[in-house]
């Protein structure tokens, strides 16, 4: 049974992962009103929290990530039956008895916790927010570095919003880079912008047809990518499928950051390979040091909007390279 120490150390943990306590408002209204009122009536409360229904999780309207905690009410255990399969996240019942019900789909019992227990915790966890040490990296990782690579004339030649797999061609030497990223420890990861899924000019199945082909190709030459990641938000268009996760698209960082938090990258000994300013833009706010630009068709209007960038942010620094062999990993 865990300790009074232990309950805000979880709770703790949710927060600084960006997770939310997520609430069932079904068959015990009363109980988690009173536990969120607890929450809400702190002053100094950062604690992000939401109460949800039963109805929400199953039509869809709501969908919880791992990093949350669900706190249950011993009432409510029998709903996570036919919750399962739609929520992510750790899941707690909370109770005031020293035994409470079990479930295959409960992770732990919180006994002994009423509502003068709950409130000591949740202010316990508010006072030390601001003090709170970061969490420790990833048990066993390696903090290996990443070569980064963006796709269109970096890993395959560019052919403009292609949704032809039969006009897919790989970038002369793109394999040998690879081979030596990978043999030199390193994970390997795409991160690319495709703002035609974004426009609606291209479907996710024609993108998922030209995207094996890439991953066939590569195949073929002994080599693979670790991770892909892309971005199809364009804020231009109407397009549904354009309109979420805006901090995905270079020149923000959070296709990096997805792969970091999967792969547990060390993105100070990282390498970005790209052929536009956003790449390197990106890839620099992020933290990864080693920054190369391919001499594509449109190197001379790259480096300029580079060198506007660079006015502010003097510390971006990169090497142009003609050939993926001067590329160093």
């Amino acid at each position: 049974m865990k300790n009074m120490m232990q309950w805000e150390k979880l709770i703790l943990d949710t927060v600084q992962l960006g997770g939310t306590l997520i609430f069932l408002k079904d068959l015990a209204n009363d109980a988690v009103a009173a536990h969120v009122s607890v929450i809400q009536n702190l002053r100094e409360s950062r604690i992000p929290f939401v109460v949800r229904s039963e109805k929400d999780f199953l039509s869809g309207a709501f969908r919880s990530r791992p990093e949350d905690l669900v706190l249950v009410m011993p009432t409510q255990v029998p709903l996570l039956t036919s919750l399962n399969a739609a929520m992510q996240g750790q899941r707690i019942c909370l109770t005031a008895e020293a035994a409470g019900p079990s479930s295959l789909f409960l992770d732990g019992l919180w006994t002994f916790c009423d509502l003068s227990a709950w409130s000591e915790v949740v202010g316990n966890v508010c006072a030390t927010l601001d003090s709170a040490e970061a969490l420790p990296q990833w048990q066993g990782s390696q903090q290996a570095p990443c070569l980064f690579l963006d796709r269109d004339d970096v890993v395959v030649k560019n052919v403009p919003y292609n949704k032809n797999p039969e006009l897919v061609e790989l970038m002369p030497g793109i394999a040998d880079l690879i081979h030596r990223a990978h043999g030199a420890g390193y994970w390997v990861a795409l991160v690319t912008n495709q703002s035609g899924l974004g426009r609606g000019w291209i479907t996710w199945d024609e993108y998922q047809k030209v995207h094996q082909q890439m991953l066939r190709l590569l195949a073929e030459k002994g080599c693979w990518l670790d991770e892909c990641v892309w971005a199809g938000f364009y804020e231009k268009e109407p397009v549904p499928a354009g309109e979420q996760l805006a901090s995905l698209r270079k020149p923000r960082g959070g296709m990096f950051q997805q792969v970091q938090d999967k792969l547990k990258v060390n993105l100070a000994t990282s390498v970005m390979v790209g052929d536009s300013a956003t790449d390197l833009i990106a890839a620099h706010g992020v933290g990864v040091a080693k920054l190369y630009l391919f001499n594509s068709e449109k190197i001379s209007e790259e480096k300029s909007k580079i060198s506007e960038f660079q006015k502010a942010n003097p510390s971006l620094q990169y090497a142009v390279v003609a050939n993926f062999s001067e590329v160093i990993v």
